[in-house]
This record gives structure tokens, C-alpha cells and sequence, in this order.
């Protein structure tokens, strides 16, 4: 028969086996668990999306159809108080933004302070008004007047449209007639005087 410490010993020896096994299987199972996870699969499909094209816009701003145009009409000669000059000016968008415009304007040369001091040119705007009459006794009629009648001052940064008009639309335009009128209280002094108009317009891509 074993004994006791026999039995004792055996015991001890299968248990050791027991837990070397068990701890091996263990093992064993996280090595297949991590395996398996990196071997899965997954299908992916692209789609390009194109066509997505940027281009800007052109500003161009024209009057009578011209970058720096020559009124015909406007100006007078050998006029006398009360006469009147007219001329219609067509605004027009030549680009292809849409776009706001203002308009300054003044006298130069060398009377131009003599008529500022005067103050004997006086200047009318009309949208959309029509031009009626002949040299000096043309007119603006119809339309919405604007702007004046102001008498015309020797600083040519004067405003005359100070709100911006618009917008015009790519080959937008917007006729106004300008109507100047030498004040029928000119003075005397004033006879055998020059003075030349000159009016900017100016166009803006902010139409807000």
C-alpha cells in the first residue's frame, strides 16, 4: 500500500500538470482570439465628385457705350442767364458682375471758381427722362428727377449720386438725363467766362 506522503506527493505533481495545462490552453486561446480579429475583411467603393469650376466676374462700367465718353450736348456756348443744355447719359453694365454705380462731378478751368462762387450752373439728374428742345434751350422732361437742381461747385470729388443706384444686371443700363441751366440771376460779371463739367461714375461689385 502507498502511503500517505506517496498519495500527498502524486497529488502535487498531477496538480502542477494541471494548471501547466490549463494555463497553456489559455494561452492558446488569446494567441487564436487576436489571430482571428485581424484576419476580417471589408469591400470600399469611391466615388469622384468633379466639375466644381471657379470663375470670377468682370467689373466694367461704360457711358454711352464707351470707357471715357465726350458729351456732345451738355455744355453751351455763348449762353445767356436762363438758357438750358441737356443730354441723356446711359449708364450701362459692360462686365459680367452684376454691379452699383455713383456719380461725382464738378467744374474745372480756369473760371471754374467764378462760377462756384456764383453758384450760376445748376445741375439736374432725371432717371429715365427724356430729352426735349434743341441747343440752349434743351430740356429734361418726364422721368424721376434725382438729383438737383444744385448749383455746380469747382471740386470735382462732389458728390452727385452719393447712394449707390443698381444693381445693373451683365449689359444692365439706366438712362439718365442730365440737364445743367445757367441761373437766370447770374451775375454780369460772369460775361466771356469758361468752365468745363467733368463727371465720374463709378461701379462697385458690392451690390448689398
Amino acid at each position: 500500500m502507498s502511503s500517505h506522503a506517496d498519495q500527498r506527493q502524486r497529488r502535487s505533481v498531477f496538480g502542477v500538470l494541471r494548471s501547466a495545462r490549463l494555463r497553456a490552453l489559455l494561452g492558446l486561446g488569446v494567441v487564436l482570439s487576436v489571430g482571428a480579429t485581424g484576419t476580417f475583411a471589408f469591400w470600399t467603393d469611391d466615388v469622384v465628385i468633379s466639375g466644381t469650376t471657379f470663375t470670377s466676374g468682370t467689373l466694367d462700367l461704360q457711358v454711352n457705350n464707351a470707357d471715357a465718353p465726350s458729351t456732345t450736348t451738355l455744355g453751351m456756348a455763348a449762353m445767356v442767364p436762363a438758357n438750358t443744355s441737356a443730354e441723356i447719359l446711359t449708364i450701362k453694365n459692360n462686365g459680367t458682375a452684376p454691379l452699383k454705380y455713383t456719380l461725382t462731378g464738378g467744374l474745372t478751368g480756369t473760371d471754374a471758381a467764378a462760377y462756384n462762387t456764383a453758384a450760376s450752373l445748376k445741375l439736374t439728374v432725371v432717371s429715365a427722362g427724356t430729352r426735349s428742345g434743341s441747343g440752349n434751350s434743351s430740356t429734361c422732361t418726364g422721368g424721376t428727377i434725382i438729383y438737383g437742381p444744385t448749383a455746380l461747385t469747382n471740386v470735382t470729388s462732389t458728390a452727385i449720386i452719393a447712394t449707390r443706384r443698381g444693381p445693373l444686371a451683365a449689359a444692365g443700363t439706366e438712362a439718365l438725363c442730365f440737364q445743367v441751366t445757367f441761373d437766370a440771376a447770374a451775375p454780369a460779371t460772369l460775361q466771356g467766362k469758361t468752365a468745363t463739367a467733368t463727371f465720374t461714375a463709378t461701379g462697385t461689385s458690392d451690390v448689398s
